[in-house]
C-alpha cells in the first residue's frame, strides 16, 4: 500500500497533499488537501486570508499503475473585493474541466494515430470528452503559429465527401504546411480566406501555385495583384490526358463492334508515360498504337507535350508550345484542338512555371494524408473538426503543451 506522502510525491502537485485514498475495482480515489497559503482571486490576482466557502471537485487524471484515478480536489470560493464571488482556479485543471492538464494532454497525444472511439475505449473516457480535448489543443497550437513572411502559396482542393463536397487547402510551399482549410472551391471561399490572412500579409505574396480554375485565379488577381500566378504542371497534364482519352472513346465509338477490342480497356496505356509501362503494357501500346492513326497521332502529341516541361526559359516555353500548337493545328483532332485553346487563354500562367518553377506536388501529398484522415476514422460528420484535423496532420504544428 502507497503512503500518503510517497502518493504525494508521486502527483506533485506543489501546492497540494494526499490526505486520503480509496481503492475499488479498477479505480483508486485520491483526496487532496490544499496546503495553507493565501487564496488568489483568478480574475485580479489579489490575494485575501479567508475563503467564503469550500467546494468538492472531481477530476480524471493519468492512471496509476493499472489502476484508474480520480482525484477529489477542494476548490474554494472567495469574495474578492473587485470582482465579487470567484472560484480559485485549480493549478492543474482548466476552469470547468473534469480531468487535469496531463489527462488532456494524454488524450491529445493518443488521437495522433487513433480514432476518437479507440481512445475513448483504451482510456474509458467518454469520446465527447476525448474530442473536446484535442479540439482545444489543436486550436490552441493553431494560435502560436508564425504566418509573417509568407511569400509563396498553393492552393487546391481535396474532396471532403461524396456528392462533389470539397475544401479548399491553401499551403505555405517554402515551409511545407498547411496554413489554412476551408468548405467549397469558389470564389467566395478563396475570398474567406484572404479576409481571414489579412491585408498586410496578402500584400506580401508573390508566387501562388494553382490548377486551372478560373475563381481561384480571379480571386487571387483581385485580391493580391501582385503575385504572379503559376499554374501548376500536373493539373495541366490532367486536362490533356483527359482530352485523349476523349480521342480515345470517340474513335471506340466509331469503330465497328470486331474492331472495338483493340482500343477497350486501353485507357491507363495510353495515359501512362512511355518511360513507366510494363513490358505487356508496351505491347498493348503498340498494338494500340497501330490500330488507329488518329490515336497514334494524339499519344505523339502529348508525349511530346511532357517535354515542353524541361525547357530551360519562357523564351524557350514559348517557341516550343507555338511549334506544337501548330502540330496540333495540323492534325485537326478537336479534342487537342479545345485543349490548345485552353493553354492559349491560360498562357501567361503557363509561361511563369518556367521562371519559377513551382509546382503544387505539395498540395497533391497533403490530399493522400487526408484521405488518409477520412480512412481512418470511416468519414467525419462534423466538418469543423475534420478541417482541424487537417491541419493538425498537414500544419506541422509544435507539438508542445498547451496553456489552456
Amino acid at each position: 500500500m502507497l503512503s500518503l506522502e510517497i502518493l504525494t510525491r508521486l502527483l506533485g502537485f506543489r501546492k497540494y497533499v494526499a490526505e486520503q485514498v480509496d481503492w475499488f475495482s479498477g479505480w483508486i480515489t485520491i483526496r487532496l488537501k490544499r496546503k495553507p497559503g493565501p487564496y488568489v482571486c483568478p480574475r485580479c490576482g489579489e490575494q485575501y486570508l479567508v475563503y467564503h466557502d469550500r467546494l468538492g471537485r472531481f477530476l480524471r487524471d493519468l492512471n496509476l499503475g493499472r489502476r484508474k484515478t480520480l482525484l477529489d480536489v477542494p476548490q474554494y470560493r472567495l469574495d474578492c473585493d473587485g470582482c465579487g464571488r470567484q472560484r480559485e482556479r485549480l493549478p492543474f485543471a482548466r476552469p470547468g474541466a473534469r480531468a487535469t492538464h496531463r489527462f488532456e494532454q494524454l488524450l491529445f497525444d493518443l488521437t495522433a494515430d487513433m480514432t476518437v472511439k479507440a481512445v475513448a475505449r483504451r482510456t474509458q473516457t467518454n469520446w465527447k470528452t476525448v474530442k473536446e480535448a484535442e479540439v482545444r489543443y489543436i486550436r490552441g497550437l493553431l494560435r502560436k503559429r508564425k504566418l509573417d513572411g509568407i511569400r509563396r502559396l498553393g492552393i487546391d482542393e481535396v474532396a471532403e465527401r461524396s456528392g462533389h463536397r470539397y475544401l479548399t487547402l491553401v499551403t505555405d510551399l517554402d515551409e511545407h504546411r498547411v496554413i489554412w482549410v476551408g468548405p467549397g472551391r469558389s470564389r467566395g471561399t478563396l475570398g474567406r480566406y484572404f479576409r481571414w490572412f489579412g491585408p498586410r500579409r496578402t500584400r506580401e505574396l508573390r508566387v501562388v501555385v494553382i490548377d486551372m480554375h478560373d475563381p481561384y485565379a480571379l480571386e487571387i488577381a483581385a485580391q493580391a495583384p501582385k503575385a504572379a500566378i503559376v499554374y501548376d504542371r500536373f493539373h495541366v497534364m490532367k486536362h490533356l490526358n483527359l482530352a485523349v482519352d476523349l480521342v480515345r472513346r470517340r474513335l471506340q465509338r466509331q469503330m465497328p463492334a470486331a474492331d472495338r477490342r483493340v482500343i477497350k480497356n486501353k485507357r491507363y496505356v495510353i495515359l501512362k508515360a512511355r518511360e513507366n509501362l510494363t513490358s505487356k503494357e508496351r505491347v498493348g501500346l503498340k498494338e494500340l498504337l497501330g490500330a488507329n492513326e488518329e490515336i497514334s497521332t494524339a499519344y505523339i502529341l502529348k508525349e511530346d507535350f511532357r517535354e515542353w516541361f524541361g525547357c530551360d526559359s519562357r523564351t524557350d516555353a514559348r517557341a516550343y508550345l507555338r511549334d506544337w500548337v501548330a502540330k496540333v493545328q495540323e492534325s485537326g483532332i478537336p479534342e487537342l484542338l479545345q485543349f490548345a485553346e485552353l493553354l492559349h487563354r491560360r498562357r501567361r500562367g503557363l509561361r511563369n512555371y518556367f521562371q519559377y518553377k513551382l509546382t503544387n506536388s505539395l498540395s497533391e501529398g497533403f490530399n493522400n494524408v487526408v484521405k488518409t484522415i477520412k480512412k481512418m476514422a470511416y468519414g467525419f460528420h462534423d466538418s469543423d473538426y475534420f478541417r482541424l484535423k487537417i491541419l493538425r496532420k498537414c500544419g506541422k504544428l509544435e507539438t508542445e503543451d498547451i496553456d489552456d
